[in-house]
C-alpha cells in the first residue's frame, strides 16, 4: 500500500480535469440585427448618393428649360404684336372675349361691361428670368369712366417666394368710381358668386386696387388662358365644338374622295 488515504481530499489541480469554463451565452437575433443595421446604413449612404445625383440632375434640367422658355418667348414676340395689331381693327374683341370666358364673365356687371368696349388692347409681359414674374397691361381709348390709357397690375416674385402686385391707380372722373359701390372691394375670387344680400356686387376694376400677397387667380386666368388664345373665347369655341368641327371636316374630306375615285372609275369604263 502506498499509505495514502483514498478518502484524502487531491490538491486542486492535482491529476484531476477542470471544470469546463462558462462561455456566454450567444444571441443569434442580436448578431443578425446587427449585420443588418450595418448593411442598412450602407444602403441608405447609396440612396443618399444617388439621390443627391438626381437632385443635380434637376437643377439642370431645370436651367435648360427655362433657357428654351426664354429663346420662345423672344420668338412669340413679334406674333403677340401682329396678333394685337389685327385685334385693335375688331370693335368690342376684348369686352367679348371676356363675356365668354366662364370665369372671367362671372364678374363682370353691366357697367363693367361698358368700360370694356372701350379697351382696344391686352398684353401679358414676362420678366425676363420668367420666374420672377410677369405684368399684364389693359388699354384704353378715351372714355367718360377714367383718365388712364393704360392699367397696369404686375406681379413679382418675393425672396419669401410669395407673390406680390403692385397696381395703377385709377383716375376716376366725377361720379362715375366704379370701385367705391358698397359691396367688398379687392380680391375677386374667379368663379365665385357676386351677389350678396343687400349689397352690390363688386366691379371687376377693383382688381386693381387689390396688392395683397399670395396668388391671383384672376391674373392667372387672364395670363395663361386668355392671353395664350383669345379667339377661342372671342368665338365662343368650346373643345365639344373644334372636336365636332374637325370630325365634320373629315366627313367631307371622306365623300370628297369617294366621289373622286367614283369619277375615276367611271372614265376608264369607258
Amino acid at each position: 500500500s502506498s499509505g495514502i488515504n483514498a478518502e484524502w481530499p487531491l490538491r486542486p489541480g492535482a491529476n484531476a480535469q477542470a471544470s469546463p469554463r462558462k462561455m456566454p451565452k450567444l444571441d443569434p437575433a442580436a448578431d443578425v440585427k446587427a449585420d443588418t443595421n450595418g448593411d442598412s446604413q450602407d444602403i441608405l449612404e447609396e440612396i443618399d448618393s444617388i439621390q443627391t445625383s438626381l437632385d443635380c440632375l434637376n437643377d439642370q434640367a431645370s436651367d435648360e428649360i427655362l433657357k428654351v422658355e426664354q429663346k420662345y418667348n423672344m420668338l412669340r414676340k413679334p406674333h403677340y404684336k401682329k396678333r394685337s395689331d389685327l385685334i385693335a381693327k375688331i370693335p368690342d374683341f376684348w369686352l367679348n372675349t371676356f363675356m365668354n370666358h366662364p370665369q372671367i364673365a362671372a364678374l363682370l356687371d353691366e357697367t363693367d361691361e361698358e368700360v370694356l368696349r372701350y379697351m382696344t388692347q391686352l398684353s401679358v409681359e414676362e420678366t425676363e428670368d420668367i420666374r420672377s414674374g410677369y405684368k399684364i397691361i389693359f388699354e384704353f381709348k378715351t372714355n367718360p369712366f377714367f383718365e388712364n390709357s393704360q392699367l397696369v397690375k404686375e406681379f413679382t416674385m418675393s425672396e419669401s417666394g410669395e407673390m406680390g402686385t403692385s397696381e395703377t391707380k385709377i383716375n376716376w372722373k366725377q361720379g362715375m368710381a366704379l370701385t367705391e359701390k358698397s359691396g367688398d372691394k379687392g380680391k375677386e375670387k374667379v368663379g365665385g358668386k357676386r351677389d350678396k344680400p343687400g349689397d352690390d356686387p363688386p366691379s371687376f376694376f377693383s382688381w386693381f386696387e387689390d396688392n395683397s400677397m399670395g396668388g391671383d387667380e384672376v391674373g392667372e386666368v387672364i395670363k395663361d388662358d386668355i392671353w395664350a388664345n383669345p379667339m377661342q373665347y372671342y368665338l365662343d369655341l368650346d373643345e365639344d365644338e373644334e372636336l365636332e368641327d374637325d370630325e365634320d371636316q373629315d366627313a367631307e374630306d371622306e365623300v370628297e374622295g369617294e366621289d373622286d375615285d367614283g369619277a375615276g372609275e367611271g372614265e376608264e369604263e369607258e
